[in-house]
């Protein structure tokens, strides 16, 4: 089935699935509106589907925009309530950066080449992995487990 023929018989459809699970009516027309827009990007693949299959892989797309719009939203609402984005950032304490970067030393040398990347770098889980030849979702469980194993370090610091 075509992308095109799909969109005009089912965006209505997709956006009241949209709606229920965000509860937000204009969200849900650009969630599916971006997941039609990426559906067009795979055109020749999504073609040849079915329409039960077309149907699973636009609902997924458009259930990950949704998702992703939340996340995006969540980061700039906990940014604004801390108070941060009209105060000026305090003078960092350089006893801090010492004990950051003992902690970092201890660290096995991959986890603490991923957390450098990351952390001061600014590269995001996607960047790195491709660097290193690793998914992203590797990327960030690594991160977990290193973030994991500095939260202890620290625990026994005054830190």
């Amino acid at each position: 089935m075509l992308v095109e023929v799909f969109y005009e018989l089912h965006k209505d459809e997709l956006v009241a699935v949209m709606t229920r699970h965000s509860r937000d009516g204009e969200k849900s027309k650009d969630a599916v509106q971006e997941a039609f827009l990426k559906a067009l990007n795979h055109r020749e693949a999504l073609s040849a589907m079915k329409q039960k299959s077309l149907w699973a892989w636009m609902y997924t797309a458009a259930k990950n925009a949704l998702i992703d719009e939340k996340r995006r939203t969540a980061r700039v609402v906990a940014y604004e309530d801390t108070g941060m984005a009209e105060a000026a950032d305090p003078a960092p304490d350089p006893t801090d950066a010492i004990m950051v970067r003992e902690l970092m030393h201890r660290l096995p040398p991959e986890l603490m080449r991923i957390v450098s990347l990351r952390y001061f770098g600014g590269m995001n889980a996607t960047e790195i992995g491709e660097m290193k030849g690793i998914p992203p979702s590797t990327v960030r469980s690594q991160l977990r487990t290193a973030l994991s194993i500095l939260r202890k370090y620290a625990g026994n610091r005054d830190f």
